[in-house]
Order: structure tokens, then sequence, then C-alpha cells
């Protein structure tokens, strides 16, 4: 999906930017609350601040700075769907030992299992992407998985542990059982 980029006005501040002073702001990205609303459907979680769920939407091929990118909720992300999958398996499989317990996890929190969280999701038709990987038909799995660990991040940072733990556990559990049965 292509958005429009709003140009800044004198003050470098870009034309409709709610805040200029919040770090989750993106001058110069828009996305309409329509597709906002789409997205927070797709997940089943609704923002307090779409301003965070626009920021883990922003690739860094389209960020006006690599601050305003995704790839700082990635990060942060990967660590929350760790420690939610790793407290599940714990609880969830009190017979297995550490060895059986890493190798379930290292499955389902890879970049293939978020890639293809991701397109369940839908989440290719909400990614803010440059015109470079736009113009492609397929969006790269690497691009996918970490707009999966954004989301995390960002639904952490709006609700908190519990909704970040719910979302990757009710997105999650059926590959959870799956690699835990094989």
């Amino acid at each position: 999906m292509s958005f429009e980029t709003d140009m800044p006005d004198e003050s470098g501040r870009a034309t409709g930017d709610p805040s200029p002073n919040s770090p989750s702001t993106l001058p110069g990205v828009h996305i309409p609350d329509e597709t906002l609303a789409e997205c927070e459907e797709s997940i089943g979680y609704k923002f307090s601040d779409r301003n965070i769920l626009k920021h883990s939407l922003t690739h860094s091929s389209i960020a006006p700075t690599r601050g305003q990118s995704n790839e700082r909720l990635e990060f942060l992300g990967d660590a929350i769907m760790g420690a939610a999958v790793c407290e599940y398996l714990f609880e969830s499989y009190p017979d297995y030992s550490e060895g059986e317990l890493t190798r379930i996890k290292s499955a389902v929190v890879s970049r293939l299992t978020c890639a293809k969280m991701s397109n369940a999701l839908n989440f290719d038709r909400y990614l803010l992407l440059g015109k470079g990987l736009a113009i492609h038909d397929r969006i790269p799995s690497s691009v996918l998985a970490a707009v999966f660990e954004s989301i995390i991040a960002a639904i952490y940072l709006d609700g908190g542990w519990s909704a970040a733990k719910d979302f990757v556990l009710r997105t999650l559990s059926e590959e959870v059982a799956r690699v835990g049965k094989s």
C-alpha cells in the first residue's frame, strides 16, 4: 500500500503532525486513520496512541531518520516475544528439558515464523515502505518478520506486558503446539 508524505512547513514540522516533541510522531509520513483502524482490527488490539502503531509500521526505507523507523521497536519486540514464549513453554511443558524448550523456542520465534504471522495478519497491507521496496511484488520475509516484532513492541509500549503477551500467545499458540508435538 502506498501512503502520502506530508511536506514540512518552515519550522520543519510536517503539516498535520499532532505533536512536534513526541518521539512517536513521524514527520513527513501519513497513514490514513481508516488504515490504522484496519490494522488494529487485524492485530486484535486498539491503541491508545496510534502514533506508536504508525511508528511500528514505518520501515527505514521511508522513515525521515533511522530513529523514526521501526528498527528499535523490532529489537524490543524480539525480546518481548522471546520472554512471552519462554514463560509459556516453561509453564506448559514441565517435563521438557532446557534443551527441548530451547529448540521449541528457537523454531517458534524464528524469522520464518514471524514473517508467516505477518502474512497471516496482512501486515504487508499496512507496512510503510520506500519506493525501492514498494515497487516489488513481494516484500522480503526479513521485512515482514521485523514488522511483526515491532508491532509486539508497540503493543507493549501502549498497553503493557499483559497486552503484548496476549498478542504473542494468541498469534503463536498454534505454532508452539505444532512444534511442541514434533
